[in-house]
């Protein structure tokens, strides 16, 4: 499977994205995540926080989290040339998340039913892993 997402999604499907809070090139005040797809079809990133994204005193905001863990999952199903959407996301928060220290993001495909499909993300944190998703995205209809 190719390294970076560019070379596995089709172009039409990466244009549908550039605005994106949580990826998109051309949003200037969003995440600017990168992602690149393993050879397992998960999407693997590192994303650098600043004080913009803070909640209490050096801790990042849990939404955020929440957000990378989406956009991970969302970049899962891309590698399988999928636009999906979220229809269910339960998160567990197991120690706090550093504002100053790099985070990892990594999520997969479980499986499908139907257009529904199952999905995991986690997010570790100088090596420990922090915080663990379940997830089911909806797959979008042609042409949506």
């Amino acid at each position: 499977m190719p390294d970076s997402l560019t070379q596995k999604i089709p172009q039409a499907l990466a244009d549908t994205h550039r605005q994106c809070f949580a990826c998109g090139e051309c949003n200037q005040g969003g995440l600017n995540l990168h992602f690149e797809i393993g050879e397992d079809g998960s999407a693997s990133g590192v994303w650098q926080p600043s004080d913009v994204f803070r909640s209490y005193p050096d801790r990042i905001h849990g939404g955020v989290i929440a957000t990378l863990m989406d956009s991970a999952i969302v970049h899962a199903l891309f590698a399988r040339e999928i636009a999906g959407l979220t229809a269910e996301l339960t998160i567990r928060y197991l120690c706090r998340i550093n504002l100053h220290d790099p985070v990892h993001v990594r999520g997969w495909v479980e499986g499908s039913r139907r257009r529904i499909y199952q999905c995991r993300a986690e997010v570790h944190q100088a090596g420990v892993l922090a915080v663990r998703a379940t997830a089911k995205f909806m797959a979008m209809p042609a042409g949506s």
